[in-house]
């Protein structure tokens, strides 16, 4: 057991130190994390049950401040996936995602995000990964 806790350790320690050696991959760890914010901002509330929801101090993702800020971040994280060389896909959704917020559009947004989401963790992994699109009521295919 001993064994076990002291071979995990180095390994992690590497693994640390080659995330900070290679700036592609930090650039593509950027835009899985700009890409999960963008995720949250555009992800409505979630709903009680009821018809509607009266929660005020809450912005949810239909609204046209939340949709332009996912925008930005958006771009952002197209810039650093560009940057990191990430898979064709993932730019081309990352791409659609911004096109459709332009429209101000929320839902579709989301779902394109997501895709990219999953093609920018094709090769890397990493936090974010499995947690953000499970949030919401709708989920991509």
């Amino acid at each position: 057991m001993k064994r076990m806790v002291l071979l995990t350790v180095p390994a992690a320690g590497l693994l640390a130190f080659a995330a900070v050696a290679d700036p592609a991959y930090a650039q593509l760890s950027d835009a899985i994390t700009l890409t999960n914010q963008a995720i949250v901002e555009l992800t409505d509330l979630a709903g009680s049950g009821k018809r509607a929801q009266n929660e005020f101090s809450k912005v949810g993702g239909a609204d046209v401040r939340q949709i332009a800020k996912a925008n930005d971040l958006l771009r952002q994280a197209l810039d650093k996936a560009k940057a990191a060389n990430a898979p064709a896909l993932a730019i081309m959704k990352l791409e659609e995602a911004i096109d459709a917020t332009a429209h101000n559009q929320h839902k579709e947004p989301r779902l394109y995000a997501q895709g990219a989401l999953y093609h920018l963790c094709q090769g890397a992994g990493g936090p974010g990964c499995d947690t953000v699109p499970k949030v919401g009521s709708y989920v991509a295919p």
